[in-house]
């Protein structure tokens, strides 16, 4: 007696359609990957900026404007300017008197600060993802970065 061997049916293109899933899923972690470390890049540089100015600012109390506190926090931005829709200086970058919270002080100016009282540097931008339809997330969504720090009034 001979054995013949099962003839079922040929499966075309079996594996090009596992190949499509798998390669569609490996994507989009790929992309989520990539979305997220340019995130988080454009968010350290943000915090970076908003200190460097926070201490720029604590340091020139008295003899600073806000002109030159916006020139050296835009100038730490770097490439973060470009991640950020709709950024300018003037209207994303606060400077303002704070209490221990961060919290502004109204009526107050960062001039005024005394010695020991506070001065909040403020980075506001809006964030749009390179592919926001594909990793299923926001369009865009807004990104802010404070960074306190208490008055030398020099």
């Amino acid at each position: 007696m001979r054995v013949q061997p099962d003839r079922c049916g040929r499966r075309r293109a079996a594996t090009l359609v596992e190949t499509a899933l798998v390669l569609s899923i490996f994507l989009m972690l790929l992309f989520g990957i990539f979305e997220y470390g340019r995130f988080v890049m454009t968010r350290q540089l943000m915090e970076n900026a908003a200190r460097e100015g926070a201490r720029w600012a604590i340091a020139n109390t008295y003899n600073g404007t806000v002109a030159q506190i916006r020139n050296v926090v835009d100038a730490r931005l770097g490439v973060a300017r470009n991640q950020l829709v709709g950024y300018t200086p003037t209207s994303s970058i606060l400077v303002y008197a704070a209490d221990s919270s961060g919290n502004p002080i109204s009526g107050r100016s960062w001039n005024d600060a005394a010695f020991g009282e506070y001065i909040a540097v403020e980075v506001v931008g809006t964030y749009q993802p390179v592919l926001p339809n594909l990793l299923r997330m926001n369009a865009s969504f807004t990104v802010r970065a404070k960074a306190i720090m208490s008055s030398e009034a020099n």
